[in-house]
């Protein structure tokens, strides 16, 4: 074999060794909501990548290859909402889909150029937390903890009266006048102080969303 031709085998095994040991963003990451948008949730696990908070959740398989996202089969939900979440999930579809850079730095990832880049942190990893389904009414009520406050109504079953939750739930915005189905974890709080709860409710899915007539 020729010096040259030994050569370009060589190459092509670094460049396949560099591709290969590119790190994968494995886990939740999630931006900062900023001017009254929800913010976004990108889950990257064994290959496949989930993206929630527009309007529709996005999903399809992924890799990092040399610095790049490369995102196949990308597919959507079907919900209809506002224009504006429309727009933004149409936006973040069409940047997911056009090869962006990534960057990992720490615990931020960076994805896309900068001007049209998301900056998105490492979330603690739930995986483990059991799981619960709740219906969320539309309409806080007034209730009294500390202090007098808005709770949120909630109930586990169509048919149950709806009870006032003492807190929020973490990730979720809820918009008034719509009415949400949440899957949700439960995260044991270690050694809570005496008037704080013991669990904490954290978003997992928007399962449903319904506009509610006033």
């Amino acid at each position: 074999m020729s010096l040259r031709n030994t050569s370009l085998l060589i190459t092509t095994a670094l460049l396949a060794a560099c591709a290969s040991a590119t790190p994968q963003p494995d886990g939740l990451w999630k931006s900062h909501g900023q001017d009254g948008k929800p913010p976004l949730e990108l889950e990257f696990k064994a290959g496949s990548l989930s993206v929630s908070g527009g309007c529709n959740r996005l999903f399809g398989t992924a890799r990092v290859e040399n610095g790049v996202l490369v995102v196949d089969q990308l597919a959507s939900t079907m919900m209809a909402c506002d224009p504006v979440t429309m727009a933004r999930d149409r936006e973040l579809a069409q940047l997911l889909g056009s090869r962006p850079p990534v960057q990992r730095e720490g615990d931020r990832l960076l994805v896309g150029k900068p001007g049209q880049q998301l900056v998105l942190q490492q979330q603690e990893d739930l995986s483990a937390a059991p799981t619960r389904l709740i219906y969320v009414a539309a309409e806080r009520k007034p209730c009294s903890g500390v202090a007098r406050m808005m709770c949120l109504q909630v109930r586990e079953e169509a048919s149950q009266p709806w009870q006032l939750h003492y807190g929020e739930i973490e990730g979720f915005q809820p918009q008034p006048g719509i009415a949400y189905r949440l899957r949700i974890k439960e995260v044991k709080v270690p050694n809570p102080p005496a008037d704080a709860p013991s669990l904490r409710w954290v978003l997992d899915m928007v399962v449903e969303q319904q506009l509610v007539q006033p």
